[in-house]
């Protein structure tokens, strides 16, 4: 790309030759062919990876506990590259994950309501306690005539009393107890275990999306094309430096800067070569993929002081052939045929 601006120059002078050398009675036809042919668009490009280059940085902030990548590793969707030290994060996630257990127990017991062997305790505890205040009264009732009679005292009979009173208490709990069972479960009671579950849930899915952040996996099937962290080193989360460079190589393509005047001229299907001084007289085929809907800035720069940086651009995504040998981030030329003015 360095030597964009003089390829350029070198296609409108050999243009312009030929023109001149051509003779004159022929040229209303040649002019009529020339016309027809497709010229070249020159453009400056960036070698990308056919997923675009995925920057892995993670969302949480700790010491790499693993990892398990190196640069040139094939990678997987979904595939473990790295840890962060997560100790913290499984205990919580197991006390959420119990608690949820606890308020679904709860709510079935409640929906449930009293099993056969609850329901046969409470009537059995009702006819204990009935029989007691049976017999209370009974003792009751005896003593009561003897106060007049002078062979009771009026302790004893208070006592009495006061013990029949007490087992009539006893079976009206007893009776409310047996009662509170075979009724089951009001609507309120329902409602907030229901709302207490509620609540365990999202306390765990918090809990497991905290452990899940301290995994990290690869997005997409590529290459590792970068690993700037190790095991042991802090990561802050969301920090401009990132874990590792991921993309697809089984394909590669170049983002080419299409100048505001060009961009009527290119359209998808279009074939183009792209060329660079890292690949001396080498040219890699390819053809024109996508091409943006949007103006923007540069992208790439030749480095010349005379280019204009602020020129509005229009991206165009070139797919190339086969699998060239070019690197990732490389600086290219790009060659578009594209049809004549």
């Amino acid at each position: 790309m360095p030597h964009l601006l003089s390829i350029r120059a070198a296609i409108v002078m050999a243009a312009l030759a030929v023109t001149a050398c051509s003779p004159a009675r022929d040229s209303a036809a040649p002019a009529s062919r020339a016309a027809a042919s497709p010229t070249i668009l020159a453009a400056g490009g960036l070698v990308e990876p056919a997923s675009e280059e995925r920057i892995i940085i993670p969302q949480l902030s700790g010491r790499l506990a693993r990892v398990h990548i190196e640069e040139g590793d094939v990678v997987h969707a979904g595939q473990l590259i790295a840890e962060i030290e997560n100790a913290e994060y499984r205990a919580a996630l197991d006390a959420a994950i119990a608690q949820v257990a606890l308020r679904e127990a709860e709510l079935a017991r409640l929906r449930n309501g009293a099993r056969r062997e609850e329901l046969a305790e409470a009537a059995a505890a009702l006819a204990a306690a009935q029989a007691r205040e049976t017999l209370a009264k009974a003792d009751r009732e005896r003593i009561e005539p003897m106060l007049a009679r002078k062979l009771a005292s009026q302790a004893q009979v208070d006592a009495a009393r006061a013990q029949a009173a007490a087992a009539t208490a006893e079976r009206d709990r007893a009776a409310a107890a047996l009662a509170l069972l075979r009724a089951g479960a009001r609507t309120e009671d329902l409602a907030m275990a229901e709302a207490s579950l509620a609540t365990a849930r999202a306390e765990r899915d918090h809990a497991q999306a905290l452990f899940d952040k301290s995994q990290i996996l690869s997005p997409i099937d590529g290459r590792v094309l970068k690993r700037d962290l190790r095991e042991g080193e802090t990561v802050v989360a969301l920090s401009p430096l990132p874990l590792a460079r991921l993309g697809d190589l089984t394909r590669r393509t170049v983002r080419a800067d299409i100048e505001e005047l060009d961009i009527g001229r290119v359209a998808v299907g279009q074939r183009a070569h792209v060329s660079s001084d890292a690949f001396p007289g080498q040219r890699f085929e390819g053809r024109v993929a996508r091409v943006s809907q949007r103006m923007g800035r540069r992208n790439q720069t030749s480095g010349d002081p005379a280019e204009k940086q602020d020129a509005k651009i229009l991206e165009a995504l070139i797919e190339l052939d086969g699998e060239p040998p070019l690197p990732v981030g490389l600086r290219v030329d790009v060659f578009i045929e594209a049809p004549a003015r």
